[in-house]
């Protein structure tokens, strides 16, 4: 169905079917997110090649399949995509959260902002759950009547999402829910 609903996939059928996807639902400071993945291998090395490698065109591979399905599922909402360090979206030349979920063809308003470089990917636990830190609110728009989309990559502690849902809470949507493209599974601690 996903092929005769959209136009044009950019990844090859038996990418399509490393990819898995499986729209697991779960829980952020208590608003419903999904998470179009799990982050197996070939998700994760499809994001480092994207965000990692610059390679900018793979930015619809993601979503593409689904993205009619997402847009209609989330009509009406306001899209606030979970920021990446200025500095390092120079560099890359793109914000690669921006890029992937500006293709639903939805508002995004970038009113999120990270005040320093803080690499969640090298992280311990620990300082994973310091991230509210590092990010700040940069602009102040009326929320009050609208339903907000925080959107994100990678959702692994849920520390980011959750200092960017206690940010935008203090603008008073109406709603909000989260999209994510994978997340991880938790770690397996060994009891013996």
């Amino acid at each position: 169905m996903c092929h005769i609903l959209n136009e044009k996939i950019p990844i090859c059928r038996t990418c399509q079917n490393e990819m898995r996807p499986k729209f697991i639902k779960l829980k952020a400071e208590g608003h419903n997110a999904t998470s179009i993945y799990d982050y197996n291998p070939f998700i994760k090395k499809l994001i480092y090649q994207y965000k990692g490698c610059y390679d900018y065109e793979l930015n619809k591979a993601f979503i593409s399949m689904f993205a009619k399905e997402i847009k209609l599922r989330y009509s009406g909402y306001v899209v606030i995509p979970v920021p990446s360090y200025k500095k390092e979206d120079e560099e890359r030349g793109f914000n690669h959260v921006v890029e992937i979920y500006k293709n639903l063809g939805l508002t995004m308003l970038e009113i999120l902002e990270k005040t320093e470089k803080h690499k969640q990917a090298i992280s311990t636990v620990n300082s994973r759950h310091k991230v509210y830190k590092y990010l700040a609110l940069s602009a102040h728009p009326d929320l009050r009547k609208k339903k907000v989309l925080l959107v994100d990559d990678v959702y692994t502690t849920g520390s980011t999402i959750k200092s960017a849902i206690n940010l935008v809470e203090k603008l008073n949507p109406k709603r909000i829910e989260v999209l994510v493209i994978a997340k991880t599974k938790p770690k397996q601690t060994n009891t013996n």
